[in-house]
């Protein structure tokens, strides 16, 4: 299971650096790929100076390892997976050339201590990623009213003390 202090611990060394790349497993049927987060399956960020982080949503978890890419593959009459350079008109493509200035863990719709998502903030763009009910959300950030009772603000990892979500 995901567990915040270690992820915190994969993440804190990629502050200040500066996001390379992006690279996503998306999903293609009838030979073109399925758009928007419905096609997201996995992605990677590629920090300069550092090894892919690959990010998995399973559930309300999170999951970020540090994880070569795989390979596309087929699935026959089910389409195939391809992996590859995330779109720069995508909102994770939107991100590369930024230097991540913080990120904000995020407590995701669960009983137990896990992480749900991120606050990646960059130096120009903020950026909500998260795993809810098997979906992927990625959007600007912050967390939006509507989801603040699934995805809750645990704390900054530039200053790790507990936020204080509003009334």
């Amino acid at each position: 299971m995901p567990d915040p202090v270690t992820d915190a611990a994969l993440l804190r060394p990629l502050l200040g650096r500066r996001l390379l790349a992006v690279t996503e497993a998306r999903y293609w049927f009838d030979d073109k790929p399925v758009m928007g987060t419905d096609g997201l399956l996995h992605f990677w960020l590629h920090f300069e100076g550092a090894p892919a982080i690959m990010a998995h949503g399973c559930g309300e978890l999170l999951k970020l390892t540090e994880e070569k890419l795989y390979s596309s593959y087929d699935m026959q009459e089910y389409g195939r997976t391809v992996v590859g350079p995330a779109q720069p008109t995508d909102l994770l493509g939107e991100v590369v050339g930024q230097r991540l200035v913080d990120v904000g863990l995020i407590q995701g719709y669960s009983t137990v201590p896990a992480l749900g998502g991120l606050l990646l903030r960059f130096d120009r763009t903020e950026l909500l990623v998260a795993s809810l009910a098997d979906e992927w959300v990625c959007q600007p950030g912050p967390i939006p009213d509507e989801l603040r009772q699934y995805l809750s603000l645990i704390s900054w990892l530039n200053s790790p003390a507990p936020i204080a979500e509003g009334p």
